[in-house]
């Protein structure tokens, strides 16, 4: 029995921001470039670089990745995004700003009051709603930016770990691979959830933090497949052994 069914193209709307695709024009996209890169990418990779112990391990797999693809890794903090992506996706992000990600953010912790909606607008996130689902208007416009030749960075759990062990994935992100058919650049990262604890609003200054990224990874043959729950669930167990083999391989007393 078919546990899903197959969907429609992305729409035309963006459904992140309530906007027309072709409405983001020049001015949105240099307010955006400026709030991105200048107002929170730099200073949060100037933290991470001068503020903090860092080794990254295959950084040369994300650097000379070819659009689109879907980058995906473990979830540990609620800012991962901003610690994490300026130290991987600076220098090339800052002349080619479809390679600096889209992001995921729950809605109900980041889309509070007008102002910080207006700002999380700019700064490319596509807001999901925990517990709408993965047909979810936020899914359709991941894949519809994914079809447009962006990056965007997901995490494959769909929630942070209070334990530091992996979860299961989520089909959502199996729907937006096969759909997109886009390729998948995976990552582990270990040490930032002790820049920002949980409960802590401030980071701390001078942690070990340890990343290594995969190579990417094709998922071409899943492309006759039905487009339904079993497959997308399929892809994203193959996803998160991935980043568990990451891990094996950065700490090989964990396998």
């Amino acid at each position: 029995m078919e546990l899903g069914a197959p969907l429609k193209e992305p729409p035309d709307i963006d459904t992140a921001h309530n906007i027309p695709r072709e409405k983001e024009g020049i001015i949105f996209r240099i307010l955006s470039y400026f709030i991105t890169i200048i107002v929170f990418a730099v200073p949060f990779w100037v933290f991470m670089k001068v503020f903090s112990r860092v080794k990254i391990i295959g950084k040369y797999n994300l650097t000379k990745a070819k659009l689109p693809f879907l980058f995906v890794s473990n979830h540990v903090s609620m800012l991962d995004d901003a610690f994490l992506d300026p130290l991987l996706f600076i220098p090339r992000g800052l002349w080619d700003y479809k390679f600096m990600p889209y992001h995921t953010p729950e809605r109900k912790n980041f889309y509070r009051g007008p102002i910080f909606s207006w700002i999380m607008e700019h700064v490319k996130c596509i807001p999901l709603t925990r517990g709408m689902g993965i047909y979810q208007p936020g899914i359709q416009q991941i894949i519809g930016r994914l079809k447009g030749g962006n990056s965007v960075h997901i995490y494959p759990e769909g929630t942070r770990t209070r334990t530091g062990d992996i979860g299961r994935g989520k089909p959502g992100v199996g729907r937006i691979i096969h759909q997109a058919k886009c390729s998948v650049i995976p990552c582990y990262h270990s040490g930032l959830n002790e820049v920002l604890p949980l409960g802590s609003k401030t980071p701390k200054p001078g942690k070990r933090i340890t990343v290594i990224i995969g190579k990417p990874i094709s998922f071409e043959r899943y492309n006759g497949y039905e487009s339904n729950v079993r497959t997308w669930q399929s892809i994203a167990d193959e996803v998160i052994q991935v980043i568990s083999d990451l891990r094996d391989k950065l700490n090989p007393s964990s396998i």
